[in-house]
């Protein structure tokens, strides 16, 4: 009676082994995935000065990331701004510089989805042509995994612009998906 107690715990042991041994052959991953609009281009129309809003769609290519990672997009969790930068890329020869810009705010928007404020910006610029926005944290996760969405700049000038002033804006951004099994 002992010996098959034994032999009993004994195979209990070695099944339950198993079971761990197998499953940890299939690893749970979550994924942290980082994607960049790096060319976000819009032109500040000449004008007197005061609030200028520009909207500029930007198709959302989530979809081919996710089906070449492996995963749905259902499976976003959360995605956040990881940055935004906005840069004045202008040549005339008497450049429109930050110095003009009173405040810049950042939105988002998509169909059927809120509009959201992402970032802004205070007169505290990085350089003459460029603006490193304060980001608001906002989950974004909508957003992305829509098939287009706007990003909206509402800047605010204490001059008036005198011609078009080309910018670009970069936006980066990181999303985590659920856990996946490897």
């Amino acid at each position: 009676m002992k010996n098959n107690l034994k032999l009993t715990g004994m195979f209990s042991a070695l099944a339950f082994g198993s079971l761990l041994f197998f499953n940890a052959c299939d690893k749970v991953v979550t994924l942290n995935i980082n994607k960049d609009y790096a060319n976000i281009d819009f032109t500040i129309p000449a004008q007197a000065g005061g609030t200028i809003i520009i909207d500029e769609e930007v198709i959302s290519d989530i979809q081919q990331l996710a089906t070449s990672q492996g995963f749905d997009i259902n499976k976003i969790e959360s995605a956040e701004i990881k940055s935004v930068t906005m840069k004045i890329n202008d040549t005339d020869p008497v450049p429109v510089t930050t110095a003009i810009i009173q405040s810049v705010k950042a939105y988002m928007l998509a169909d059927n989805i809120a509009v959201a404020e992402i970032a802004s910006d205070d007169a505290v610029h990085t350089s003459a042509d460029q603006m490193d926005l304060d980001l608001k944290g906002i989950d974004i996760a909508p957003y992305l995994k829509a098939s287009k969405f706007n990003f909206r700049a509402e800047i605010v000038t204490n001059a008036p612009i005198t011609h078009p002033v080309p910018v670009n804006v970069s936006m980066s951004c990181s999303f985590k998906v659920a856990p996946l099994k490897k």
